[in-house]
């Protein structure tokens, strides 16, 4: 068997990739409560930044998201900017 020199490049991208591989979530299904915590937690981060069109494009389009990944649900808790 003959041992072939690897450079540390590829080294370093081999490695990389398995490490992303190895953290990423595999299909991880994201539930009601879930998805409404990182909606108000963006929603929260526009409001606080002071962008008040962002923070409103984000509520209109975080409902939007909501209702069509759960069956028309929405997020009582999330209150518009």
């Amino acid at each position: 068997m003959k041992i072939v020199p690897v450079s540390l490049r590829t080294t370093a991208l081999l490695a990389a990739t398995l490490t992303s591989l190895l953290l990423a979530s595999p299909g991880r299904a994201m539930n009601l409560n879930d998805a409404c915590s990182t909606f108000a937690t963006k929603l929260g981060t526009a409001q606080a930044s002071g962008d008040t069109a962002k923070a409103q494009k984000i509520y209109a389009e975080g409902n939007k998201r909501i209702a069509s990944h759960f069956n028309g649900a929405s997020c009582p808790n999330v209150k518009a900017p």
